[in-house]
Order: structure tokens, then C-alpha cells, then sequence
């Protein structure tokens, strides 16, 4: 199949002071040569690191964006004002791509009717090729299953994606006005939401297997990940994504704050049960608190409005070849 076939790529890499997890990444998408028509970095750290990524991959559009810095979604929209292709991809800063990943998503959405795509995320993990639970899915009780390590014989169709490997049409991006750039602290539920958005608008994401990437996790700047703070951010977003998706009446969102309530009776030790029922109704009741101002008792639209809105869907209106 010819190059001309397939639909162009262009690829958005969010970084902040992790300047050699970025080389690491940009060396790893040489290989993939004319499969990228574009590739777009937005630094948000203090100091530029522009020499060593042009370095690593000669070509790429730099851009950097101090102001940005704790604030990746809003990084992730910056990118989409300089965009070219038919087919945006983000991948995060500390990812490792297998060869012939960028062809695997033009394949993707060139053999497929879909809108976005989540490829294959490994994280180095035992049995992880071979999940218990099915794939990107958000269940009746509001849990989300993951997976997206998983050895899947080809392509199905999920509910909602990872971030360090995920792809989207123009378009789609183009219609919801880019990422909702509120999801504060870790950023946790910032790629749900998109994905759910995306199914909302009547559009279809599938996981593809054949894109693969090593996610080799960088430490964070501030804090580790899994300590109390990014639980706490974990159980607000969450809180925040289910009722902008159902509603703050919805039973989806009810039986998931029940469920969080009943695990903490599944922890051993009473000491630590005293800890998760600490951690967990601080976090419900911070996430309700911010549902309310941020989304109400009915789903909002899937759609942003607004000027940032409104200039990203004047960027994206017509592809750049």
C-alpha cells in the first residue's frame, strides 16, 4: 500500500523536565521514517532543551512553553494549533515506540471506520499480555478497566484509551474543540474523558495491538506516583469525569463512590483501613464539591466552547499537506 493511501500523521510529545526521557523517545521514532509527516514537541520546562531534541530528531517542530508547566492538557491543546496531519497521535515523553508503530496507526484508521485509536501500552509487567478483565472499558458500577498491555489477536472496539498512546482523527479533535484542559494535579481521567467524549458524538475508538510502545514511567516532578496526593487527585477526577458523563444523579456515579466506600473495608490491618477511609472520603467529597461547580446534575456536552475552543477548531479546519 502506497504512502499516498494512507492518511498523514503528524505526532505531539508533551514534556516537562524530563529532557533525557524525551531524547530517549524522539531516538526511538527515527526508524519510523516517512510513516511521520510531522512530529511537534511542547516543552513546558523552565529551561528550553530545543538543541538536544532537534538532536535526537532532526525536523521536528519545537515549541517552548514554560507557561504551561503543570498543566499537560493545556500543553496537549497548544499542540494542536501547529498540527498538520490527517491523524494526530500523543505519546508520552517516557515511551519507547516499536518499529513500525506509526504505520500501524495509519493502517488503523486508513482499514478502519473509527475516530480515535489507543495502541498497545507495555509497562514491563508479568501477566500483562494476558488480562482478566476485557479491554478499555467503563463498567455499570463506574469502574475503568485498562489492559492496553494486552496480546489481542487484532483490533476491537473500547470505550476509552491511554494517554501515553493514543491517536485521533482532525476532525474528531476538530468537532469537541480539543482536550478539556480542568482535570487538575496529576491529570488523571484527561484521556478518559476525550475518549468518552469521542463515543459521545456518536464516534468509534478501537485498541490496536500492532502499535506498540515500551511506557518505561519517568518519575514525576513533583511527587510519586501512587502516593496520597495522586490518590486523592485519582478520586476527585474521577468524581468529576462520571458526572460530566452521566450526571451528578446518575446511578453509575453512585455505585462507584458506594464501591470506593466498601474496599476500604477490604483492606488488612486497621491501621489502614483507618488510612483508606481517610484518603477515600476526602477525595469523594473534594470530587462532589468540584462536580458541582464543574458539571452538574445533567451530562454536559461533549463539545468545549469558548475562545480556546474556538481557535482550536479554527486550526483545525481543513488538513495541511
Amino acid at each position: 500500500m502506497g504512502q499516498a493511501d494512507l492518511p498523514t500523521l503528524s505526532v505531539v510529545i508533551v514534556t516537562y523536565g524530563r529532557a533525557t526521557f524525551l531524547e530517549r523517545c524522539l531516538r526511538s521514532l527515527h526508524g519510523e521514517g516517512a510513516d511521520i509527516s510531522q512530529l511537534v514537541v511542547v516543552d513546558a520546562s523552565p529551561e528550553p532543551s530545543q538543541e538536544l531534541a532537534e538532536n535526537a530528531y532532526t525536523g521536528l517542530l519545537y515549541l517552548h512553553a514554560p507557561e504551561l508547566a503543570g498543566h499537560m492538557t493545556r500543553a496537549r491543546n497548544r499542540a494542536l494549533l501547529h498540527v498538520e496531519g490527517d491523524v494526530i497521535a500523543y505519546l508520552d515523553d517516557d515511551v519507547v515506540v516499536h518499529p513500525g508503530w506509526a504505520r500501524a496507526v495509519r493502517l488503523g484508521f486508513h482499514e478502519e471506520a473509527i475516530d480515535a485509536l489507543v495502541g498497545r501500552t507495555l509497562n514491563g509487567q508479568t501477566g500483562e499480555e494476558d488480562p482478566t478483565q476485557p479491554i478499555g472499558t467503563l463498567e455499570r458500577d463506574g469502574r475503568l478497566t485498562a489492559g492496553f498491555a494486552a496480546a489481542a489477536p487484532g483490533r476491537l472496539t473500547v470505550a476509552h484509551g491511554i494517554g501515553a498512546n493514543m491517536s485521533f482523527t482532525r476532525e474528531a479533535l476538530r468537532r469537541l474543540g480539543g482536550f478539556r484542559d480542568d482535570y487538575p494535579g496529576t491529570a488523571l481521567r484527561e484521556d478518559t474523558d476525550i475518549f468518552l467524549r469521542i463515543q459521545r458524538l456518536g464516534g468509534v475508538a478501537m485498541f490496536d495491538p500492532a502499535a506498540v510502545v515500551d511506557h518505561l514511567p519517568a518519575p514525576h516532578v513533583r511527587g510519586r506516583r501512587f502516593d496520597t496526593r495522586y490518590k486523592l487527585y485519582g478520586r476527585r477526577n474521577h468524581i468529576v469525569l462520571l458526572a460530566r458523563h452521566g450526571g451528578l444523579a446518575s446511578a453509575q456515579l453512585r455505585r462507584w463512590m458506594q464501591g470506593q466506600l466498601a474496599d476500604v473495608m477490604r483492606v488488612p490491618g486497621v491501621r489502614r483501613k483507618i488510612e483508606r477511609f481517610g484518603v477515600t472520603t476526602l477525595g469523594l467529597v473534594w470530587g462532589v464539591a468540584a462536580a458541582f461547580r464543574q458539571a452538574g446534575l445533567r451530562p454536559l456536552a461533549p463539545e468545549r466552547s469558548g475562545v480556546d475552543a474556538s481557535s482550536i477548531r479554527a486550526s483545525l479546519q481543513d488538513p495541511v499537506h
